[in-house]
């Protein structure tokens, strides 16, 4: 892959500046699903010994049809290479796109990269011919460099010269304020433009950054901005985005079955994104709020929606909601994802501590008090992290307060215990909302 990235940047900042321009002239406008629609042949432009005539036929002498080399270009040489030009912004854009969707497949290297290439070709862009702009894949390629995160200075610039076409002034100015973080104008000019009339991954993009701006004040209308983008562009960067964002619109929403589905959707698919960490924050968050009221019901739907992963994942997300439901006082349903989690073996040491600790703390009062202690006392404090460690001191001061009633109840009231248990478990409660609380200092 590695390789791969080089090859894709060099071909674009060394060898696409000396594609032959008769070449690589951009032919007329494609259908609009064939724009810009990442894939895997949506790559910098070829090496020039590969291209359309100047490739020699099976067979035939290679010194009849062999362009010259960069050194006899250099040299003042006679070549039929008369005329060269740089990547055109739609041939830019192609190859970020492809980058995106090597980060959406796990590839950090990518993001690197597309931040470089950006970078290098601004001022291309800038620069580019007036004619250029009359050619709707670039103007297009133009907004689409913008969401990607270009410098807004390209757009703007363009805008300022009137480079741009006048009819879709409103998607040039909205691309430009969404990127300037002036949401209720973005908000005003992509509204304005007509979805529809797009080529699907640049109306996917506009989908998602409307999606964003309306996730707060206007959720309902996020989440349909959010299904847009994800209808027009699955399999890309911008579907990943809209997953991430949509699952926990839609369930605050109360729409737990289609948030369900899209978590299922985004482990299935972009479970090895540069991102998916952010998402299983997200997921984990939204599975133990819905837990408060339903902890079984939360659990059923967790076990689904995780199943396709790896046992280290699956075990990843269970202590995170075990930790999580524990902070919050979902007592009932840590102590069920964190025995999940050991039931699925194979844990390392430090999460094995982990989750022994989520277990044993979120079932004091109802495991006997002699097997929480000894649960506690085979744990190494030295392989928690400091937080745990006050839930671990936390965990040991109920077990200290509930020996010592226990100890007058038996002496005093040796009948049922069912009111004693509840008080307990009171204490327990609060005990370790007092941790949750001292953690959650600054």
């Amino acid at each position: 892959m590695k390789n791969s990235l080089r090859l894709l940047l060099g071909s674009l900042l060394i060898g696409a500046s000396m594609l032959p321009a008769r070449a690589m002239e951009a032919p007329a406008a494609p259908d609009a699903a064939g724009q810009v629609e990442p894939s895997s042949e949506a790559v910098a432009p070829p090496a020039p010994e590969a291209h359309g005539a100047d490739a020699p036929d099976d067979g035939a002498p290679a010194a009849e049809h062999a362009p010259e080399t960069p050194a006899a270009l250099a040299e003042g040489h006679d070549t039929h290479w008369t005329e060269s030009r740089t990547p055109m912004p739609f041939d830019v854009m192609r190859s970020v796109q492809f980058l995106q969707d090597q980060v959406a497949r796990g590839n950090v290297r990518a993001i690197r990269v597309q931040a470089l290439l950006l970078r290098r070709f601004a001022r291309t862009f800038i620069e580019a011919a007036p004619e250029v702009w009359n050619d709707p894949r670039n103007t297009r390629a133009v907004v689409l460099f913008t969401f990607s995160g270009g410098t807004p200075d390209v757009i703007s610039t363009l805008l300022d010269q009137g480079r741009l076409p006048e009819s879709e002034r409103a998607l040039f100015e909205g691309a430009l304020a969404y990127v300037r973080n002036d949401l209720p104008t973005a908000a005003k000019k992509l509204e304005s433009v007509t979805i529809d009339d797009l080529e699907p991954v640049l109306a996917a993009q506009v989908s998602l950054a409307l999606g964003q701006i309306h996730q707060i004040d206007h959720p309902d209308q996020a989440i349909e901005d959010l299904a847009n983008a994800r209808l027009l562009a699955p399999g890309t960067l911008i579907e990943e985005a809209a997953l991430r964002l949509g699952a926990p619109l839609a369930d605050a929403a109360g729409s737990h079955d289609d948030a369900d589905r899209m978590a299922r959707r985004y482990f299935d698919t972009y479970h090895d994104s540069s991102y998916a960490a952010n998402f299983e924050t997200r997921y984990v968050a939204l599975v133990v709020g819905r837990a408060v009221p339903d902890a079984q019901g939360a659990l059923i739907s967790m076990d689904a929606v995780v199943a396709g992963l790896p046992d280290d994942r699956q075990q990843r997300l269970y202590l995170a909601a075990a930790r999580r439901s524990l902070v919050a006082g979902s007592l009932p349903f840590a102590s069920q994802v964190a025995e999940r989690a050991i039931v699925l073996g194979g844990l390392e040491p430090g999460d094995a501590s982990r989750a022994t600790l989520y277990r044993t703390a979120s079932s004091l009062g109802t495991d006997s008090q002699d097997a929480s202690r000894k649960a506690l006392d085979g744990i190494d404090r030295n392989l928690l992290h400091i937080e745990d460690q006050k839930i671990l001191d936390a965990a040991y001061s109920v077990l200290d307060s509930m020996a010592r009633p226990a100890l007058m109840t038996e002496v005093s009231n040796p009948g049922p215990v069912e009111p004693e248990t509840s008080a307990v478990l009171a204490r327990a409660k609060a005990a370790l909302d007092a941790a949750s609380h001292e953690m959650k200092k600054p």
